[in-house]
């Protein structure tokens, strides 16, 4: 399994067995939750449930409802190893039932209830001995014997505690050597008798025909007793009989235990058969409008193009992806996590474990990839081809204290000189092998092949931006005299290079329009005073009056002549590291044009820029609150001075989502009220801002007229309509903060928002402007 591995523990390192080995993930029982990395596909695995919870709890019926589709750019992305977290995270609330067609299938319902119960009778329960089939058969024939004892039909001395030990673990109850044995035992000595009832029981719940109903009672019920081949052969039997229904009688019947999750996956031999797409589509939906059954559908892209895709009719395509969910690579934390899981799962001793991360340098693997490209199977066979180098390599020497390398320090063991004649420059402990110019050489070789700086967010971090000449790290005196001009030549040249362009060239053009545009049109005391009070502005609508205020109170401090005379003169240095950041900006944003223009608003990127903005302002205190009944979904917040702003980013259908966050706010709003009674100040002004598109235009239409905002609520609501240029702005901002987070870039986020934040000046003032 890709990420759950149960592995050996290790013996001597030459014997050990390689803990990346295993990355094909075969079904999706047996995996647990706490053998896999949390936080991947987190999301998508919160979709999933709440979306299977929402049918279930739906009025009337749990049926009618859009299937779930699960996708993938290519195979190894984890789709098979998520419905098996999907699985642990339903704790034994609904019946799992696999699905994977062969290709002598002929596809319809039998071939579903066929390959779904032999996927069951191959999965082991939690006890020995039993299997899914088995569980679920024992279910069943608990959840019958219980509704005959609640209608009063089977007389029991202690029917509560008859009902609770019934609605536990049937396991227990039909197991010989089960905790409730005593009521599996009693069914097991009046069976003959148990039999009829159980059945008319079974008739008032399910459409089917009573003759095979009553053989399906019969044969689950001794399946549940005793197990065994030959009453799995009779189940089967029943489930291909599709003159007497028995697929839908089948599944109907597992309903009656648990909600039925259908888990439809490995279609790959399907590939380029548009014909059975069209016959599977055609089934699967069907399915869907069944009470009691979920269907959810994996599929890898490539197949879904090739299979599905525009060979089926529009609406047909539509109903399919209508709740569609893409899986995304791992990241460097994930991948840092599996490695972590993987080695402890195998026993590796924690020394050995810690050499081994160092020499796959997980942090190097990533570098220059793009975010979301990698998959989980392709980290693993790289970690696996590591490991098999990590154990044919010899084990480094020691390392050396004092500032002298091992080779000097073998040169020491030998008698021979730390420093070699004619070689001055270098350091002492070392000592030169190779003559002037190919020690040259090899030092170049090595300067290429060195790490850049890490670009890790670091809150003492200079600004790219440099200060104004004449002016110190705060702004507010003249550097000492005491650095004369060499000394700051010296330490201008040993500084090292926070940021290297590597379009420099392709961009030339482009920075140089930008800084034309950027060139002041008025005189140069005039365009200063107008650019000042347009920052000023901007600080003030951003960040706060406070910061502003301060910064015009230093200037006022100076000499009046001195400001006078140096205010004319300043002209700002020529800064690449910042030129080469707009640079890219202005690229990507061209970049994402095209998905801003055919694609839906991303909720997802917004709230990434959200939430790094709030807690970037100094002026924005930012906080995240999980919404009551919704694990792992949370509603953003920015304080200001007077204004709280709750941020609403989801999709406009989702109408759990917006009546909770709704409810939420109107929490706030009474908190607030409450707060400021007690404290005597003013009320802050609340209000809940979403975004829009005109593609969302008609379904936020359709949510603002709903019941999901109370008519006090909607008043605070603010919904801010974004064109295509600004979607392409705030996608191509929340793309360079991601490369500057994976290192991509050679810049932090901070410096990135220090350099670009003006860029997005509509989108600061827009959010933070009062309802």
């Amino acid at each position: 399994m890709p990420f759950a591995p149960g592995l050996p523990s290790a013996g001597s390192p030459g014997e050990m067995m390689n803990p990346f080995a295993d990355d094909v993930c075969g079904g999706p029982f047996g995996v647990a939750e706490n053998r896999s990395v949390p936080g991947m596909n987190g999301d998508i695995l919160e979709l999933l449930t709440t979306s299977i919870d929402e049918r279930q709890s739906s009025a009337g019926r749990a049926g009618g409802q859009p299937l779930l589709m699960l996708t993938a750019p290519r195979a190894g992305y984890g789709k098979t190893h998520l419905l098996g977290r999907l699985a642990a995270a339903a704790n034994g609330q609904v019946v799992l039932v696999p699905l994977a067609f062969r290709l002598e299938d002929e596809i319809g319902l039998s071939a579903v209830a066929v390959r779904g119960l032999e996927a069951m009778a191959r999965a082991e329960a939690s006890r020995a001995g039993w299997t899914k089939l088995r569980e679920a058969c024992a279910g069943v024939c608990a959840s019958l014997v219980r509704r005959l004892i609640e209608n009063g039909t089977l007389p029991c001395a202690n029917p509560e505690q008859a009902l609770r030990v019934l609605s536990g673990d049937p396991v227990e109850v039909f197991d010989v050597n089960g905790g409730a044995r005593l009521i599996g035992d009693w069914v097991r000595r009046f069976e003959g008798q148990l039999r009829r009832p159980m059945t008319e029981q079974a008739m008032r719940r399910v459409p089917a025909i009573p003759a095979a109903l009553e053989s399906w009672v019969n044969a689950m019920l001794n399946h549940a007793l005793d197990g065994g081949l030959s009453h799995m052969a009779v189940l089967r039997m029943l489930a291909a009989d599709e003159s007497n229904e028995g697929p839908v009688t089948w599944l109907r019947l597992l309903g009656l235990w648990r909600p039925v999750v259908l888990l439809v996956d490995h279609l790959d031999a399907y590939y380029r058969n548009p014909e059975a797409g069209l016959k599977i589509a055609t089934l699967l939906l069907d399915m869907s409008e069944m009470d009691g059954v979920n269907v959810v559908l994996s599929l890898n892209q490539d197949v879904w193009q090739a299979t599905f895709g525009h060979h089926l009719p529009s609406a047909m395509e539509d109903r399919l992806t209508a709740s569609q969910m893409l899986l995304r690579g791992i990241n460097e934390t994930e991948a840092t996590t599996l490695l972590e899981l993987r080695l402890q799962q195998a026993g590796i001793a924690a020394e050995l474990g810690r050499e081994f991360a160092v020499f796959l340098d997980v942090k190097r693997y990533f570098m220059g990839r793009p975010l979301g490209s990698v998959s989980a199977r392709t980290f693993l066979r790289h970690a696996a081809k590591q490991w098999e180098f990590f154990q044919q390599t010899p084990s480094a020497p020691p390392a050396v204290t004092g500032g002298v390398s091992a080779l000097g320090l073998a040169a020491e063991e030998r008698g021979l000189p730390l420093m070699a004649e004619g070689a001055e420059d270098e350091r002492p402990g070392e000592i030169s092998i190779f003559d002037t110019g190919t020690a040259v050489q090899m030092k170049l070789m090595a300067e290429g092949l060195a790490e850049p700086t890490p670009a890790l967010p670091q809150e003492d971090e200079a600004p790219l931006l440099p200060p104004p000449a004449g002016l110190n790290g705060n702004g507010m005196h003249p550097p000492p005299a005491a650095m004369a001009s060499g000394e700051e030549e010296d330490a201008a040249e040993e500084a090292p290079a926070q940021f290297s362009p590597s379009s420099a060239g392709a961009f030339e053009n482009l920075r140089e329009m930008l800084g034309k545009l950027r060139q002041p049109s008025t005189p140069p005391a005039k365009a200063e005073s107008q650019g000042a009070k347009n920052v000023a502005e901007r600080l003030a609508d951003v960040l706060g009056a406070a910061a502003a205020s301060n910064a015009q109170a230093a200037v006022a401090e100076l000499p009046a002549p001195a400001f006078a005379a140096a205010a004319p003169a300043f002209v700002p240095p020529p800064n690449p590291e910042r030129d080469a950041l707009l640079g890219r900006y202005e690229a990507l944003r061209l970049q994402m044009a095209a998905e801003a223009v055919s694609l839906p608003l991303d909720f997802t990127k917004l709230a990434d820029l959200i939430r790094l903005a709030g807690k970037r302002f100094p002026l924005v205190r930012f906080s995240e609150h999980e919404l009551p009944g919704m694990t792992g979904r949370y509603a953003m917040c920015w304080s200001l001075q007077g204004l709280e702003v709750v941020f609403g980013l989801a999709n406009f259908a989702d109408g759990s989502y917006w009546r909770t966050l709704a409810g939420f706010a109107a929490g706030r709003l009474a908190e607030l009220s409450q707060d400021a009674q007690s404290t005597g100040l003013a009320v802050p002004r609340l209000k809940v801002t979403t975004f829009k598109t005109d593609r969302e235009q008609q379904s936020w239409a359709i949510l603002q007229h709903s019941t999901a905002f109370g008519e006090e609520l909607k008043k605070h609501v603010d919904v801010i309509h974004l064109d295509s240029q600004n979607v392409a702005a705030l996608y191509a901002m929340q793309r360079i903060i991601k490369e500057a987070e994976s290192g991509a870039l050679e810049a932090t986020p901070a410096q990135v928002m220090s350099v670009l934040a003006r860029e997005l000046d509509f989108f600061w003032k827009r959010v933070t402007r009062a309802a």
